[in-house]
């Protein structure tokens, strides 16, 4: 009868423990949430992911997947340039939103450049997607030579090109872009 007592005591004290380690990570899940929060609310939607407005982009040399060269001189007024990533939720979420404004881009395909990073194999579907709005590079990181020459430092990633520089550039949210540049 003893043992039987002496085996209850010792599955209660482990239920205790477990219980007040179950507090303990949601105390610890809370503090993380609200850290969280207050992160996102300290930082413009706007992040610095590419060049900021009026930065210049770096000289770069790259091929499209269509076979086409592509250099700095070729970026034109109102062009639009992005950067995704199929690993990337954030990427996927934008997807139809980038499509909807590259699709109403004046110039069409020809004004809209696409860069995805990835290994040809995990692209595959992005690209086929991406391809109907916009000329394709493809890179394997971010030490390609447009991710280098933009400064990318997270995707997605949008810029709308200027003149001689960049106009407007936005992290993670396509719709933060001028509407005007769709019309």
């Amino acid at each position: 009868m003893s043992v039987t007592w002496a085996a209850i005591a010792i599955v209660g004290i482990i239920c205790l423990l477990n219980l007040l380690l179950t507090v303990a990570v949601i105390r610890r899940l809370r503090e993380h949430t609200e850290l969280i929060n207050r992160t996102g609310q300290q930082f413009p939607e706007q992040q610095d992911l590419t060049r900021q407005p009026g930065a210049q982009v770096d000289e770069f040399r790259v091929t499209t997947v269509d076979d086409r060269a592509l250099t700095r001189d070729d970026l034109r007024d109102g062009m639009l340039v992005a950067f995704f990533s199929p690993r990337c939720p954030s990427c996927e979420e934008q997807k139809p939103a980038f499509l909807d404004y590259a699709g109403a881009m004046p110039g069409g395909r020809e004004n809209v450049v696409a860069v995805v990073l990835g290994s040809p194999e995990e692209v595959a579907g992005l690209v086929a997607q991406l391809e109907q709005v916009a000329q394709i590079v493809l890179e394997a990181n971010v030490d390609g030579a447009m991710s280098s020459a933009f400064d990318l430092r997270g995707y997605p990633a949008f810029c709308l090109m200027g003149q001689d520089a960049v106009l407007a550039a936005t992290g993670y949210r396509v719709d933060m872009l001028p509407e005007a540049a769709t019309r």
